[in-house]
């Protein structure tokens, strides 16, 4: 029996030692801090937009007749340059010919009914003399002769009128210019002030772009024409994106206007993006995506911290975010998805 407590001592000795050890030193090695990399937040550089671009007149204006008719004959093509007084189209003349016959006779009957109640004015006025009639006859008869005379003033309008859509049967061109979009051709009856083509102004072009609906028009920009790149300037942007295509028409005037820019022409446009303070390039590897929302960490004070940013763009090894950071703040770059809020970190500058 007394052999055995020796046996029995060495046994719990090291039960004892190991109850006997420092918890703080075991606290330590669990709440190790973890290493990352990090680096300061740098803002995006200048981004170009390039686009397709078609050149366009400043000025179109709309081709139509002043009177309704039937086309009888079209003088133009489309790409067609035009001087000014240059006949357009033609109509048939016939119903406005006889219009103005219609217009002619009316004014011939009011002529005459005039000249019968003057002549009866006249008599009348005799008669009153001679005391043959009395005064209230001779009202009745100024009555009778200013309606005949108002109704020869409605016949002479009425006849200029006619006279006027005789000669606007011919359609001429208000200005010099291109003639585009042809819609109406020889046959077609058409009414008064329906389009008929436009004529646009050669004078002065401007370049026509479609841009995403989430993107504001950019107020500068470039177009390569040859070997010459022209400055764009922003003159004008719909104020909201279009409902079938979701896209926003924007128009920029030219630094020049070469002689060879012809209507219609393609080409190529970059616009610069304007760069927001709070857009930043990152890894890719910044990106943790395990939320609701892609976020970055941010060290602070030796913790991690989550930050939420939108992604605007991927490129290759890095993305373009938005961020509420400000530039300069370190961000970890590697093995975020392992992080937790709050959690120790080290530093490590690559």
């Amino acid at each position: 029996m007394l052999r055995t407590l020796p046996l029995l001592a060495l046994v719990s000795l090291p039960l004892w030692l190991s109850g006997c050890s420092d918890p703080a030193a075991a606290n330590s090695n669990a709440e190790k801090p973890r290493a990352v990399l990090t680096q300061a937040l740098q803002p995006a550089g200048q981004q170009q937009l390039v686009l397709t671009g078609v050149v366009k007149a400043r000025n179109e204006v709309p081709v139509a007749f002043q009177v309704s008719g039937r086309i009888a004959e079209r003088l133009v093509e489309a790409g067609q340059r035009v001087e000014q007084g240059q006949l357009l189209y033609k109509l048939d003349p016939k119903d406005l010919a006889e219009s103005v016959r219609v217009a002619k006779a009316a004014q011939a009957a009011a002529k005459a009914s005039l000249e019968t109640v003057r002549a009866e004015k006249h008599r009348t006025a005799q008669l009153i003399k001679q005391r043959f009639v009395s005064e209230q006859s001779s009202e009745q008869v100024e009555l009778r002769y200013n309606e005949a005379k108002a109704n020869l003033d409605r016949a002479n309008a009425q006849l200029q009128q006619a006279e006027h859509g005789l000669n606007y049967a011919n359609l001429t061109a208000g200005s010099a210019g291109i003639i585009t979009d042809i819609s109406a051709e020889p046959g077609q009856v058409v009414s008064a002030g329906q389009r008929l083509a436009a004529l646009a102004s050669a004078q002065q072009s401007e370049i026509e772009v479609q841009l995403p609906e989430h993107i504001t028009p950019p107020t500068q920009g470039t177009v390569l024409f040859g070997s010459e790149n022209l400055t764009l300037t922003l003159r004008s942007a719909a104020g909201s994106a279009d409902s079938a295509s979701l896209t926003r028409q924007a128009r920029y005037s030219l630094s020049s206007q070469p002689a060879e820019l012809a209507l219609g022409r393609v080409l190529q446009v970059q616009l610069q993006l304007p760069v927001s303070a709070q857009q930043v390039q990152v890894p890719l590897g910044a990106l943790d995506e395990r939320g609701a929302q892609p976020q970055l960490w941010q060290v602070v004070d030796g913790k991690a911290q989550p930050s939420a940013v939108t992604v605007l763009k991927l490129d290759g090894e890095f993305a373009t975010v938005q961020t509420s950071l400000p530039a300069g703040s370190k961000i970890i770059t590697l093995g975020t998805h392992l992080l937790s809020s709050g959690m120790a970190v080290q530093e490590l500058q690559p």
